[in-house]
């Protein structure tokens, strides 16, 4: 590459051979020029952004020029899907363009040098009617990626599609497949371009999309063979809860547009039919209850995605708690479980504690609100008797794994911890109680104060704490892990304490979920 060129580009002096990264500068928008060879080396660069997957790039990068013009503009340029679509001779005749337009979508460009903002803008155009099909707008000063989403103007297509002639309807429709859900088709190394599938949409299944949204994680598909795209909406809308979700929601021809941004929604038995490969979908949510295993997982990685992560329990699947032991994730790791929602709300707790003063060994009861597997009546329940009392009636006592797997967690507490759970009559958020024999002796007030440190430290988000005198509705849609009530520890000595904490069993944990999935895309791009 010439001297002249990297001057222009600002482009640095060829590094070494092993360097990784390289700086380009500031650039939003680069156009190359040059002569013929400089411009089929701009051109191979460009061609290895498009392709953005690192062994293609090593395969196909003979070229020393363009792999390192590459390097310094895949931490620049931005690369949308198009939305096109070829046609025949035959179609291509009959969508010949009239005095009313034709009958596929039009692209429109707007750009505002002042306030550094553009507008892509997708115009529908037929016999029938002309409206505004789709639009992204963009501000160049900023580097959110939530930013080049397509926005469907949907209640304009529900005016059409009763106008409409039978052939516009159905061209509109192969349209609206052509508006690609994630329209980022490359982007540098980032956190924000992460590309979510969601397999089962039970409760927490719906709130771990909730969640998604809150974080401006996007979902790109939903898989659930028992729920249509139109219940989908209600049950995103409506929760009674954690209240009614505020945004757009709405459906067109079974897929589900929420805040007018497109997710495919599917309906299938087999986990291996869904298409992820097809929509980009990398990272899997499972939270059906039923592929809780390694084995069963792996029909989601058949059909393309990258990683799978179980919201559920696992017998052999790898466990990662954020804020206790996400650092020992590594890349090679295809299927991994977020743990149960207790297992997540303690391991934080029992770890403070652990590495404060060392547990000898523990006691853990929780007070758990009912779920949706439990009765409302009296009903059979081969698997265990007690839960099939109805729960809103009851006090309910059921064994548990969660000391356990705090112990798988935390190696240095694996066989110190059992412990036991009684549902409650209560819809939401639970507490747990932590009794444990301290090896380090500390007054209730020192236990208190090392525990407070922390969660405005180091587990900030994660655990939280409170002086108040709460109870427990107070924590309903509260995302913390954990939150230690420090008005209700007692201890009988300097060794022997009880420590009591609540959590919103559901929310707390879809919080920590999200985040695994960010930690993990992460660790995921550094490698």
């Amino acid at each position: 590459m010439s001297e002249n060129l990297k001057t222009i580009l600002r482009i640095c002096s060829r590094a070494s051979d092993q360097s990784e990264y390289y700086d380009l500068g500031d650039f939003q928008l680069l156009i190359g020029a040059g002569d013929i060879n400089e411009s089929r080396v701009i051109d191979s660069a460009f061609a290895l952004i498009n392709e953005n997957k690192q062994e293609t790039i090593r395969a196909l990068s003979e070229h020393k020029d363009a792999l390192f013009l590459y390097k310094q503009l895949v931490n620049q340029v931005i690369v949308l899907k198009p939305v096109t679509r070829n046609l025949t001779n035959a179609e291509e005749g009959r969508s010949r363009a009239t005095d009313r337009g034709v009958d596929f979508p039009s692209v429109e460009l707007q750009y505002c040098c002042r306030s550094k903002t553009g507008a892509l803008l997708l115009h529908w155009s037929s016999y029938t009617a002309n409206f505004l099909l789709a639009w992204m707008n963009i501000d160049l000063g900023t580097n959110s990626l939530s930013q080049y989403l397509w926005h469907i103007e949907t209640q304009n297509v529900k005016r059409f599609l009763p106008e409409g002639r039978p052939l516009e309807v159905k061209r509109l429709y192969q349209a609206l497949d052509l508006i690609a859900i994630n329209a980022l088709y490359s982007y540098p190394r980032g956190l924000a371009n992460i590309k979510i599938g969601k397999n089962g949409f039970s409760r927490i299944g719906q709130l771990i999309f909730r969640c998604t949204l809150e974080q401006d994680i996007q979902v790109v598909a939903i898989n659930d063979p028992f729920i249509p795209a139109d219940y989908m909406v209600y049950l995103i809308k409506y929760n009674s809860t954690h209240g009614r979700f505020k945004g757009e929601f709405s459906t067109i021809k079974g897929k589900l547009f929420v805040n007018r941004n497109k997710i495919n929604v599917h309906n299938e038995k087999d986990s291996s039919n869904i298409p992820w490969s097809e929509v980009g979908a990398e990272y899997i949510v499972e939270s059906t209850g039923v592929f809780t295993t390694i084995a069963k997982c792996r029909s989601h990685l058949h059909a393309g995605a990258k990683k799978v992560i179980i919201a559920a329990s696992s017998v052999d699947a790898p466990m990662f708690v954020m804020g206790v032991n996400e650092d020992k994730y590594r890349e090679n790791q295809t299927i991994i479980l977020a743990t149960s929602y207790t297992t997540n709300a303690l391991a934080s707790l029992a770890k403070v504690v652990h590495e404060k003063f060392g547990i000898i060994e523990g006691l853990i009861t929780t007070i758990h609100s009912y779920t949706a597997a439990q009765k409302t009546v009296d009903e059979s329940s081969n698997k265990n008797w007690r839960n099939g009392r109805g729960a809103t009636q009851n006090i309910i006592p059921l064994s548990t794994g969660d000391a356990k797997a705090v112990g798988k967690i935390i190696p240095d507490l694996n066989g110190k911890l059992t412990g036991i759970y009684f549902h409650v009559p209560t819809p939401s958020v639970s507490a747990t109680d932590l009794t444990v024999l301290l090896n380090k002796g500390a007054k209730y007030e020192e236990v208190c104060a090392a525990i407070k440190e922390v969660a405005k430290g180091s587990l900030k988000g994660i655990l939280g704490y409170t002086d108040d005198q709460v109870i427990s509705t107070d924590f309903i849609g509260d995302t913390h892990s954990l939150i230690f009530d420090a008005t209700a520890v007692i201890s009988l000595n300097d060794n022997f304490v009880k420590l009591i904490s609540w959590y919103d069993n559901e929310y707390g944990y879809s919080n920590r979920v999200v985040e695994l999935i960010k930690y993990i895309t992460k660790k995921d791009l550094e490698k």
